[in-house]
């Protein structure tokens, strides 16, 4: 989305015993969205995104244990909408940046010291990179799509020298929106194909990468509009991959969507119902009995869901805040941070960090109440 928006920003215990509570952020600058988070620590974690009238300028932003500060970058113009880090000294970010004629892939490395952009390859005049997740130094890849002058998805790789441009199988108006790879020869990218503009249908789109070739995987849909956002996973038969279904044009509702990969097959999970439109945006897999997905409920606000082991279960937030919207997910050092934007007054809009706190109370359904600072 490019609209004026303003940080939310969560973090919670990993056991999620304890609940999301608001965390300062950086004052300046106006209008900040995150869509990327990567963490290494507790007192290290990475957030970009955009700012700005429209979200017209990118973002970068560094948790130091103690506060959000913003980070300079070499990119004005564009947005960032991924990033991930191998090391203190070794994290990539990726999105787009915008010129006068054209949208292009952008890609910002960090050495320990700066953002440096690094080139990187584009199909089209209108292209973005949304997704991206690192093996080692010489092993990262991103993924993303073009909508000009044709309708593709995008796959890239670097290789410790440059980023090129990798085929995958051919399919019909394919997009892809998130990234994880787990080993040089298991990779998973996920989203949807088969888009039609018209009536808002669409089909959910998996592809997996053996080390020579990316392959689809056949990936189930529940109904006629089918949308894959983001995919996380700690082992070769344990991934999740979320994201929103609904009715297409006929029916104006939207529900959450998990997948789950068993090693053999993708098979529909259900997920609790909140509101007639709710979506998850990015997961988290911390272990087969704790998985983390984010999202929004949009009459309702930021939206939280748990796995454990058995079922999804809704976490709430904060209340007041039914114009946040949740993108981004990451966990370290026993804190897990998400991350988004909040809409207030079109086009004003406030900052909302929000963070941990071990004292507030887990009811007998095991879903967790919110306490406000």
């Amino acid at each position: 989305m490019a609209s004026s928006i303003g940080a939310v920003l969560l973090t919670s215990a990993t056991s999620f015993a304890s609940g999301w509570t608001e965390v300062p952020g950086p004052a300046s600058p106006k209008n900040p969205g995150i869509y990327g988070l990567a963490s290494m620590s507790s007192s290290d974690t990475w957030a970009v995104g955009s700012s700005g009238s429209q979200g017209g300028k990118t973002l970068i932003e560094r948790w130091d244990g103690t506060s959000w500060n913003v980070v300079p970058n070499p990119v004005s113009l564009g947005q960032l909408r991924a990033v991930t880090a191998l090391s203190s000294a070794d994290a990539w970010s990726v999105g787009f940046r915008d010129n006068v004629s054209a949208r292009l892939t952008l890609v910002e490395h960090w050495d320990g010291t700066r953002w440096v952009e690094v080139p990187s390859p584009s199909i089209g005049t209108y292209d973005q990179l949304v997704g991206v997740s690192a093996v080692s130094s010489n092993d990262v890849w991103a993924v993303g799509y073009s909508i000009s002058p044709n309708n593709a998805y995008i796959l890239m790789h670097w290789n410790g020298t440059a980023w090129s441009l990798v085929e995958g199988p051919p399919v019909r108006d394919g997009v892809l929106s998130g990234v994880k790879a787990l080993a040089s020869e298991d990779i998973w990218a996920v989203g949807y194909k088969d888009y039609n503009a018209n009536n808002n249908t669409a089909s959910t789109f998996t592809l997996h990468w053996d080390g020579t070739v990316w392959s689809e995987i056949p990936s189930p849909n529940v109904d006629a509009s089918n949308f894959l956002a983001a995919v996380d996973g700690t082992a070769p038969d344990d991934l999740w991959a979320v994201g929103n279904s609904g009715g297409g044009a006929t029916i104006a509702f939207f529900h959450t969507l998990a997948l789950h990969w068993d090693g053999t097959a993708w098979t529909v999970v259900p997920t609790p119902v909140i509101t007639n439109s709710d979506a998850f945006t990015a997961v988290k897999v911390l272990s087969p009995r704790n998985v983390l997905a984010v999202g929004y409920s949009l009459s309702v606000g930021p939206l939280t869901q748990r796995w454990n082991g058995r079922q999804w279960r809704n976490i709430s937030t904060p209340s007041g805040e039914e114009g946040a919207l949740l993108f981004a997910i990451s966990d370290s050092g026993g804190t897990t941070w998400a991350a988004g934007y909040q809409y207030l007054s079109f086009p004003d809009t406030d900052e909302l960090f929000l963070q941990s706190t071990r004292g507030a109370k887990t009811d007998a359904a095991g879903e967790v109440n919110i306490r406000r600072k």
